[in-house]
């Protein structure tokens, strides 16, 4: 029996390939009770061929079906959703950066590896999921984790959420609260169900309402960093 560890729940995979086993492979535990249980079907394989905007190799069709069905039962269940960003541990908080695709967040992700170094850990590079337990909101890593395969099996408390723009210059202004959720529902999956709906947008508003969001107009560059950091930060 393959039980995984994924954003504090575990998470049993059924009926997955050598491919997928050794895609999850560094989320694997000992555990013997899971939380819930996937059954990979040849319906939810054909399924995610049937919406794919992009030819992949086959295996990969598997990967994405568990990674909706997992995050479908955290969304109804385990109060937590997918978000599409990267994200990062400092000082034992998480910045989130998030964006639309090919805006440059894994580039602004590796300049803060650059700028604090060892100080930084990595949580994951592309989809991890939020949590909220006991009134905070949470990052976890996740196998699903980009290109680059970055990530970790960790959480970190969310400091701030960064929504990134290319721009000549650098500078960090707060997001307004309609705006901050109508981006950060544009980089997320919304579900069909009406009542889970409802939890994915009470969700994403409490989190608004208590962490700080910015949009982030940013060149490839250290100062774009400091910008960053020093808007959630006093120095």
């Amino acid at each position: 029996m393959d039980i995984y560890r994924i954003a504090d729940l575990n998470i049993e995979v059924k009926n997955h390939s050598e491919f997928t086993k050794n895609y999850l492979a560094d989320y694997l535990t000992d555990e013997l009770v899971a939380d819930f249980s996937v059954t990979v079907t040849q319906e939810m394989i054909a399924h995610e061929k049937e919406i794919a905007t992009e030819v992949v190799p086959e295996p990969y069709y598997e990967i994405t079906a568990i990674l909706r069905y997992i995050c479908d039962v955290i969304l109804s269940k385990y109060s937590g959703f997918f978000l599409h960003c990267s994200c990062l541990e400092l000082n034992g908080e998480a910045y989130v950066f998030t964006a639309k695709s090919g805006t440059g967040k894994s580039t602004h992700a590796k300049l803060w590896r650059e700028v604090f170094k060892d100080k930084v850990t990595m949580i994951n590079d592309d989809k991890p999921i939020v949590r909220i337990l006991d009134d905070k909101f949470y990052i976890y890593g996740t196998p699903w984790n980009g290109k680059h395969s970055i990530s970790n099996n960790i959480k970190a408390p969310i400091k701030a959420i960064f929504y990134l723009h290319q721009a000549d210059s650098n500078r960090a202004e707060m997001c307004d609260p309609v705006s901050a959720i109508t981006k950060l529902l544009s980089q997320t999956v919304l579900p069909d169900n009406k009542e889970v709906m409802n939890k994915l947008l009470n969700m994403i508003e409490q989190l608004v309402s208590t962490t700080p969001m910015y949009d982030l107009y940013c060149t490839i560059s250290e100062e774009a960093v400091h910008t960053a950091y020093n808007s959630v930060n006093e120095i």
